[in-house]
């Protein structure tokens, strides 16, 4: 472990009568590549959420790089000044379509950061030249393939300058070999940005291969934290046993 970059504590959140996280204590390092695994509604996207400030937890606190973010119910005053380093990837890219790429790329840091139009275009075309899409600047949405556009979300979240980046199942919709481009996109970006990427994913493959740290998520609860190796070959846990037998690679 680098340093403490997250740091959630006693998180617990409900959705009417359902349970969806339990007394969650959940840690991340700078550089650190966490895959989160699971069933569906155990608690894997409402975890990436409460991270990135989509939803509030009912209980537990969260710092973010030594700031207590989320505490007593609610933001702080801390959040504002960290929010634009959590970055968030979605599976459905949540592209524009009316949009080019650029347009895509700009809309929020020109809104959020009151970036100039010249300051943005700059940043969009650093973006995609670390995602390998630089050549699609003027590119529809539907110019692209699906890894494409996912490349673009990527890229997109980068114009914020995260510290963070959050990915909920970005590569289910995509055949291994481009998961595994995506995979390559993250790899480099942690080396050569430094940056930190939790992700939720069902593919076992792209699991093993992306994880510095495996997170098992079982009805709300984390209950395998620990090494991809150790959990896919060592692991004595029934629940993570009997998930991935369901799923095995």
């Amino acid at each position: 472990m680098g340093d403490v970059l997250v740091a959630a504590t006693g998180l617990q959140k409900s959705f009417g009568d359902r349970v969806i996280l339990k007394n969650v204590d959940f840690g991340m390092a700078l550089g650190d590549i966490t895959v989160i695994i699971g069933k569906s509604g155990s608690g894997k996207s409402t975890l990436l959420r409460a991270i990135a400030g989509l939803t509030d937890p009912d209980e537990g606190t969260i710092a973010f790089d030594g700031r207590v973010v989320f505490e007593e119910g609610e933001r702080t005053d801390d959040w504002a000044d960290v929010e634009s380093h959590v970055g968030m990837v979605f599976q459905s890219y949540t592209l524009w379509p009316h949009m080019d790429v650029l347009g895509n790329m700009t809309l929020a840091p020109r809104k959020r950061l009151k970036l100039s139009a010249s300051e943005a275009a700059d940043r969009a075309e650093v973006a995609l030249g670390e995602v390998g899409m630089a050549h699609h600047l003027r590119s529809r949405p539907s110019q692209l393939s699906g890894g494409e556009r996912q490349r673009v979300a990527i890229a997109r979240a980068l114009m914020m300058q995260p510290k963070l980046l959050l990915c909920d199942e970005i590569t289910s919709a995509l055949d291994p070999p481009v998961a595994a481009e995506v995979l390559d996109v993250l790899r480099r970006l942690k080396a050569e940005e430094g940056l930190a990427v939790a992700l939720v994913t069902h593919d076992m493959a792209f699991a093993a291969k992306a994880a510095d740290r495996l997170v098992f998520f079982h009805e709300g609860e984390i209950a395998v934290n620990t090494t991809p190796d150790e959990a896919f070959n060592r692991s004595t846990n029934p629940d993570l046993k009997k998930f991935v037998d369901a799923v095995r690679f």
